[in-house]
């Protein structure tokens, strides 16, 4: 299993080698990361401490920090009697699945018949992470992220001095550089951008103008930040660098969307979720060399009706998006009603029941049939069917990798 620091060394490793392999400005924050470590007395706060040499002598020098820190969509709120914390679970679900690995994989390899133990742990492995994936929310993802980004930016002046230090010593510019490992669990998520669709069962990179924001209103003595996003087992990794002093304008110039997340959830107060009661058991059946795993949940879930209101609410903000010509992203139950709503509605009419709910007003009223037909071939266009119907060891192959 790594350790904390190899942990923050392969990520920095990733973010440097992806935005050497692109140009720009991303390139040069590269660069930036890539130079030579600076011997310190503590190598912790800021994590790396990194100098990069001048091309000539004409030139000064740069001094480099770079603290590191995760954010995790599989979090879990924990109060403490200073502060609210978040756990990663996601972060407890690689190390456990690394665990299984390190402990299985030789006597799987070696072995004419996979042992049951290895089947039963690798059942419990899975049930865990999808018990802790039932509850993940856009809110959770957003107060993880806060909650990081505040704790870290109260240490502004402890990164800046030790920067400092380093870069007196060497007659030297200095830099900070904010990295921020990014691990999200979403499924099925529609990206709207300049009018066209495009859809990914398993999406990796996601910037979300809820996270901009809080970067906007962070210190201002953070020179760059480095965004890698991944899922949560980094199967796949995506890198953005950005210059802190001008957030917008640098992803506008290199074309990376800031999409407004309208998933269901949107609305959803951080401690609910649509389920309750969660549990999902996995077991196996064998048929001679063949290994089939079954998925069996058991959960109670939020009224239809009622989550209904969060879907149309959800909607309306796509509807105000949209005539302003924003990226936006809808989850699967937002984007039907999107498709199969969208010839019908005139506007919006404010539920008195409370402070935040919306329901459409149409001009007419869709009849069942309509709706059958409008759903069947929404599903259809998507592939639904065969996304949400694929055996749970397709599903689940990046696991494997």
């Amino acid at each position: 299993m790594l350790s904390k620091k190899e942990i923050e060394l392969k990520c920095l490793n990733t973010a440097i080698q992806n935005c050497l392999s692109q140009k720009g400005e991303s390139k040069r924050i590269g660069k930036l990361m890539s130079g030579i470590d600076v011997e310190r007395k503590s190598d912790e706060r800021p994590d790396f401490i990194r100098y990069v040499a001048p091309d000539n002598k004409n030139e000064r020098g740069i001094v480099v920090g770079i603290e590191h820190f995760m954010i995790d969509h599989l979090s879990k709120e924990k109060q403490s009697k200073k502060k609210t914390k978040y756990q990663s679970m996601g972060r407890i679900h690689q190390n456990n699945t690394h665990s299984y690995y390190d402990k299985w994989h030789e006597e799987v390899l070696n072995s004419e018949h996979i042992p049951d133990e290895a089947i039963t742990s690798l059942c419990d492995t899975l049930s865990a992470h999808f018990n802790n994936s039932a509850y993940a929310t856009i809110k959770t993802f957003y107060y993880s992220f806060k909650s990081a980004l505040d704790t870290h930016m109260a240490s502004i002046d402890e990164y800046k001095r030790a920067i400092k230090v380093e870069a007196n010593k060497r007659n030297a510019d200095n830099k900070l550089i904010i990295l921020i490992e990014v691990h999200s669990a979403f499924q099925n998520l529609f990206f709207h951008h300049n009018r066209n669709i495009h859809f990914e069962n398993r999406p990796v990179m996601l910037v979300l103008d809820e996270f901009v924001q809080l970067l906007e209103k962070a210190d201002k003595r953070v020179d760059y930040y480095v965004l890698t996003f991944g899922d949560t087992l980094d199967t796949s990794t995506k890198t953005v660098a950005i210059n802190a002093k001008d957030i917008r304008g640098s992803l506008k110039k290199q074309r990376v969307p800031i999409y407004h997340y309208c998933g269901a959830d949107l609305y959803l107060p951080k401690d609910l979720a649509f389920v309750k009661d969660y549990s999902m058991e996995i077991k196996h059946e064998e048929h001679g060399e063949e290994i089939t795993l079954k998925a069996f949940p058991s959960m109670s879930t939020m009224r239809p009706e009622y989550k209904l209101k969060f879907i149309y609410s959800a909607l309306r903000m796509v509807y105000i998006y949209y005539a302003k010509k924003e990226p936006v992203v809808l989850d699967l139950d937002v984007e039907s009603a999107y498709e199969v709503l969208l010839p019908f509605i005139r506007g919006w009419h404010k539920c008195k029941d409370d402070n935040w709910s919306y329901l459409p007003i149409c001009f007419i009223t869709p009849t069942v049939d309509y709706f059958k037909k409008a759903f069947d071939a929404f599903e259809e266009r998507w592939k639904i069917r065969e996304i949400l119907n694929q055996d749970l060891a397709s599903l689940l192959d990046s696991y494997n990798k």
